[in-house]
């Protein structure tokens, strides 16, 4: 069974339920709900209504050996899983049913090629876009499922894809670089800032109200054999169509396909991993 931490108002109000450690190299998540649990303890600040329900791991294995995943990436398999094939099949079927039991799902990453903070859009109803305006997250990337229509052996399910089908409120930050203490503290920013957007604590800064640079994903390329990137590309960094991004050992050369961006390249991704995404500025 994961650690599960639950702190229940008993007072009319939406439930919350924060997801840290689902790739078990990302730390952020667990380090943002350890203060976070820490500070309501201590009566440091409290809640108003409504129950928080916290996950500070959700890949305990992978947490303890410091990878991304053991068996399968956890977030690409979350659904219901009646034969558990995997380890992170049992872990996906606790991650739903608790997913099910919520209002609200924010889900705290990080990454491993860029210190700015971004978040996912990927259901774009006005709801989410103020929900996602509070959270005072300058990137905002989108285009997320259209990636993976074609994909599906790649992609079952992610924690936001299923909270959407489930009617829920969701968002998952991406909170800068692994090891970077900085990603921590906008993970806690992030959590507090969900709290008080949902009237369920008093804000811990106020809402900067600038609008996001919005960047849509249009291309991803799997790794189908083994390359290297040609400079040590970053999120968010410029491209141009037919730009050399990545040298295969045979000596081909993959070029950009799109005037843009470069998303999330993936320096030590596996065979049949996504290796690198391509996005445009613009809804």
């Amino acid at each position: 069974m994961l650690d599960t931490l639950v702190f229940d108002t008993q007072k009319p109000g939406p439930t919350l339920l924060v997801f840290g450690g689902v790739h078990g190299n990302e730390k952020c998540g667990t380090h943002a709900i350890a203060r976070t649990v820490i500070e309501l303890r201590s009566g440091i600040f409290g809640l108003k209504r409504g129950k928080l329900i916290m996950v500070p791991i959700c890949n305990p294995e992978a947490y303890k050996r410091d990878i991304r995943y053991v068996e399968t990436n956890l977030n690409r398999v979350i659904k219901k899983h009646p034969k558990i094939l995997r380890y992170e099949h049992g872990l996906a079927n606790e991650l739903v049913t608790l997913i099910d039991s919520c209002d609200v799902l924010l889900d705290l990453h990080s990454y491993s090629s860029g210190r700015r903070p971004f978040l996912f859009l990927d259901n774009d109803t006005q709801e989410q876009k103020d929900f996602a305006a509070a959270l005072n997250i300058p990137y905002w990337v989108t285009g997320w499922n259209e990636m993976y229509e074609n994909e599906k052996d790649l992609l079952q399910g992610d924690t936001t894809t299923y909270a959407f089908s489930k009617g829920k409120m969701a968002l998952l930050i991406e909170c800068g670089l692994h090891e970077d203490p900085q990603s921590a503290i906008i993970g806690y920013k992030s959590l507090r800032a969900t709290l008080a957007y949902h009237d369920m604590a008093e804000p811990f800064e106020k809402a900067r109200g600038e609008p996001p640079t919005i960047t849509r994903m249009k291309a991803m390329l799997v790794k189908t054999r083994e390359g290297k990137f040609l400079k040590d590309w970053q999120h968010l960094d410029p491209v141009t169509k037919g730009m050399p991004i990545l040298r295969y050992d045979d000596g081909m050369i993959y070029q950009s396909p799109v005037d843009g961006v470069i998303l999330l390249p993936g320096k030590k991704a596996r065979i049949g991993e996504e290796w690198v995404y391509f996005g445009v500025e613009g809804q």
